[in-house]
């Protein structure tokens, strides 16, 4: 905004003063100080070179996924192939994925959108996820803490979207504990941890990433 209030003001300039007087002088002076403002603004927005910044801006590409899901504690875990993640970049610290079906997965098409962000003025991770095989909406979860090797949030409480046949334990409140855990360059992965009221906590759904491209 006050970019645009400079820029605003100089023009004014440019018109009621600069023309009339036709100097040539006083135009080449504001044509630089128009370049200063542009370097100056480049300048102050960009946020490029820090290690959040590289961390995200390197998982830029398209992923093969591996989801691993476990509705309810006392049931094996499903594994489902053939999930493809693309992850591009919103400005400097915002990773943008979308999940769906690779073109020759035999699934029910599908959309997860997931943004993992860094808020730089408040030094948290942010991870917000929105998926249309559940019910469940936007789900926010709340930074908690990282380490060298894994970024957890959480969700204090959100209901069961009892996905399986019968979808067993549909409604149930639950407490889930997200982990982004670091492994190298082309592999990483995200768990989330449901824990029931009773403080029964169990991995109920594993991506598994490894880059394609």
């Amino acid at each position: 905004m006050d970019k645009l209030i400079a820029y605003k003001t100089i023009s004014s300039c440019v018109v009621y003063y600069i023309l009339p007087m036709r100097n040539l002088k006083f135009i080449s002076f504001i044509a630089l100080l128009f370049a200063c403002l542009i370097l100056v603004g480049n300048e102050i927005f960009a946020q490029t070179g820090t290690a959040e910044h590289n961390y995200l801006q390197s998982k830029v590409g398209e992923w093969s996924v591996v989801m691993t899901f476990r509705p309810t504690a006392d049931v094996p875990p499903q594994i489902v192939n053939g999930i493809v993640a693309e992850r591009t970049m919103i400005g400097d610290y915002c990773l943008h994925e979308i999940m769906h079906p690779a073109a020759d997965a035999k699934m029910p098409d599908f959309k997860r959108l997931c943004d993992f962000a860094y808020n730089k003025n408040e030094q948290r991770w942010d991870y917000v996820s929105i998926d249309t095989r559940i019910t469940a909406g936007i789900m926010y979860f709340t930074y908690q803490g990282s380490t060298s090797n894994e970024i957890t949030s959480f969700i204090n409480s959100f209901p069961n979207p009892g996905m399986g046949p019968g979808q067993k334990g549909r409604g149930q409140a639950l407490y889930a504990r997200n982990v982004v855990v670091k492994i190298n360059k082309d592999h990483d992965m995200v768990k989330q941890y449901w824990r029931l009221i009773d403080k029964t906590e169990w991995l109920a759904v594993q991506y598994d990433y490894t880059r394609k491209h």
